[in-house]
């Protein structure tokens, strides 16, 4: 009973963990504006997107 409630406790306690180190890594990506931002060749826009 002892090893059971071990295992389920390790198991949830790494689960936050990783949980927690996703949330931590995918806002480090979000920082930068110039790679969320659509693609521009720097020409003006002939007329409005489709």
């Amino acid at each position: 009973m002892k090893s059971i409630l071990t295992s389920i406790i390790l198991s949830i306690t790494l689960s936050f963990i990783l949980i927690i180190l996703s949330l931590i890594l995918s806002k480090k990506s979000t920082l930068d504006k110039e790679k969320s931002s659509p693609y521009e060749c720097g020409f003006n826009p002939f007329s409005s997107s489709r």
